[in-house]
């Protein structure tokens, strides 16, 4: 009979070495499945049940993360969205998966913060809120959502604890935890800590049950000066308070950002944000939208701001800082459009003064409705002279400017 492994290192390893490894390799179940690249099967959207969020921004197995500071309303969010998925419609662009649409998911909220009052306050507020909701689907979802308060738990508790709810209250397809902080049990900004909540406990538990989970979590305090300014759009995915190693293991993120404003707020998505597919308002894929506060009394809900609220917002909060706006490529075809046939350094002098913004940043965006096919330049000598094509036209009346441009603009005098 031949020796195992285990035998044969017996012959040159201490007794209690020995035994050591042997209790090691008794906690290895199975070895993890191996297999070939080519044999990897690909998702087939519209017929995925694996899909919760599309187009495979959360799937079953994972997290994402969901961050924002304190006190702006992330558990409102979190029950909206809930309610939302949980009879499979959309909230805010974030679609529920194929499979589920008009179905639904059957949600779990475990929480620690709120209590049943702050708790039904939210549930009535959302309702309240969302007026394209039938009452049949208000019923339906709360049918469909299930909360649950856990206090006092170490990570590895409420690790156990969150496996008996699913098995007791299964199937469920959706966690959603609020907060993370509450149940890591150990230090925000330890690594190891941190590892151990995410990729040990959580990750391992989600794949074993088959169910995706969102989790909230709170950010860094505020950034200031330059340090803010320089960030891009994949940096937020850092911005939770802590260990990178928050946002590393979890698949997708979404983050509720200030904008100067104590009503309204950026919705951004980090990472894995253009599966989204939200637009702008130019029909361009972008990872940035803007919600708001319901502003009604008593009715604690999240709605989308007005495109006016964000350029007031914006603007003010730009002014004060001392930062320029943001040049918007349709107040530039009106500037064209305003005065056909002037020299590039028109507008973008006469442009930059209005908008309140730099000179590169209006030439940018004529360079952009050129691009496009909006405008068009004519070389005179060693300037350009700028006019609409007629897609150009028909973009300046289908979408008017809130800048008065025959007021504003006139016409310096030539340099010689």
């Amino acid at each position: 009979m031949s020796k195992s492994p285990l035998d044969f290192l017996g012959e040159f390893l201490p007794a209690d070495r020995l035994r050591s490894l042997e209790e090691e390799v008794g906690k290895i179940v199975e070895l993890p499945s191996v297999r070939e690249l080519g044999a990897l099967q690909t998702p087939q959207y519209g017929d995925d049940p694996t899909e919760l969020i599309r187009h495979r921004f959360l799937y079953r197995g994972a997290i994402c993360l969901l961050v924002g500071p304190t006190g702006i309303g992330k558990s409102a969010f979190l029950i909206q969205l809930g309610i939302h998925l949980a009879i499979g419609k959309a909230l805010f662009g974030i679609e529920p998966g194929a499979v589920y649409e008009g179905r639904g998911l059957r949600i779990l909220l475990v929480q620690a913060e709120n209590d049943e009052g702050d708790l039904a306050e939210m549930r009535d507020g959302v309702l309240a809120g969302c007026d394209a909701l039938t009452e049949e689907e208000k019923k339906r979802a709360l049918e469909r959502f299930l909360v649950c308060t856990i206090n006092d738990l170490s990570s590895a508790q409420f690790s156990a604890a969150m496996e008996a709810l699913l098995e007791q209250h299964g199937p469920i397809d959706l966690v959603l935890v609020d907060p993370a902080l509450a149940y890591l049990g150990g230090d925000s900004n330890n690594q190891r800590d941190v590892t151990r909540f995410m990729r040990e406990l959580l990750n391992p538990m989600l794949q074993k049950h088959n169910v995706g989970m969102i989790l909230t979590h709170h950010t860094n305090k505020p950034l200031r000066g330059k340090e803010k300014e320089n960030w891009e759009a994949g940096d937020y995915a850092y911005i939770g308070a802590g260990s990178a190693e928050w946002s590393n293991p979890a698949r997708a993120a979404l983050a509720i950002r200030s904008i100067g404003d104590d009503s309204i707020f950026g919705l951004m998505a980090p990472k894995r944000g253009k599966r989204l597919r939200w637009e702008d308002a130019e029909g361009q894929l972008t990872t940035k939208q803007y919600i708001a506060h319901h502003g009604d009394p008593g009715v604690i809900c999240w709605r989308e701001a007005t495109s006016e609220e964000v350029e007031e917002v914006l603007s003010d909060g730009e002014t004060k800082q001392g930062r320029p706006r943001k040049c918007h490529e349709i107040d530039v075809l009106h500037c064209v459009d305003s005065k056909e046939g002037q020299h590039q350094s028109y507008y973008t002098e006469r442009g930059a003064e209005v908008m309140k913004c730099s000179k590169t940043a209006v030439q940018n965006c004529l360079e952009t409705c050129e691009d496009k096919g909006w405008a068009h330049c004519i070389k005179d000598g060693q300037k350009k002279r700028y006019f609409l094509t007629e897609q150009g036209m028909k973009k300046v009346k289908s979408q008017p400017s809130a800048i008065n441009w025959q007021i504003k603009l006139y016409q310096p005098p030539e340099k010689q």
